[in-house]
């Protein structure tokens, strides 16, 4: 009976390992593209914070072309996925163009696309804590016209200001 009961426990702490395994390697293939960004922002200093004063907004430009970005910066893409009146797949477009027009600029920049790494179908909240790692990871956040219709690119403009990161605002989208 005891053999039994023995046996029994070591099946159940074999099965609890098991599990743990398989949710850490879930986890590892979640989040390992967000790593990966932190890991390279770590190698390297920080850069100076560039801002002009406006009042409470403090930004790099606000611009209606896309200003020259430094080659040795991440920049971070912030672009409304699920508001504005538009459906995801037209904001994926919208966000498409825009990174073709700022990669047409500034051949050779780093940019962090959320709207293209997070899946669809990822709870808000989910989706808005990577994102932030990701911002994290950043030097500088580029905002699109329109981008204060949107919740969650609100949301990445005030971590943007409480970590003091530059924002380039456009008047384009």
């Amino acid at each position: 009976m005891f053999e039994i009961l023995l046996i029994s426990a070591l099946l159940l702490i074999v099965a609890i390992l098991l599990f743990i395994a398989q949710k850490a390697d879930y986890l590892y293939t979640k989040i390992w593209h967000i790593e990966y960004f932190v890991r390279e922002a770590d190698k390297r200093s920080k850069p100076q914070v560039r801002n002009i004063d406006m009042g409470k907004l403090k930004v790099n430009q606000l611009v209606s072309h896309i200003p020259k970005l430094e080659e040795n910066k991440i920049y971070y893409l912030c672009h409304p996925c699920t508001t504005g009146g538009r459906t995801i797949f037209e904001n994926k477009k919208r966000e498409e163009a825009l990174f073709k027009q700022i990669i047409k600029e500034n051949p050779g920049i780093r940019i962090i696309r959320p709207l293209q790494i997070i899946p669809e179908d990822m709870p808000h909240e989910e989706a808005m804590i990577r994102c932030f790692n990701m911002l994290d990871a950043a030097d500088a956040l580029i905002l699109p016209m329109g981008w204060e219709k949107s919740h969650g690119c609100s949301m990445e403009h005030k971590r943007a200001e409480k970590k003091r990161k530059e924002r380039i605002l456009l008047r384009t989208n």
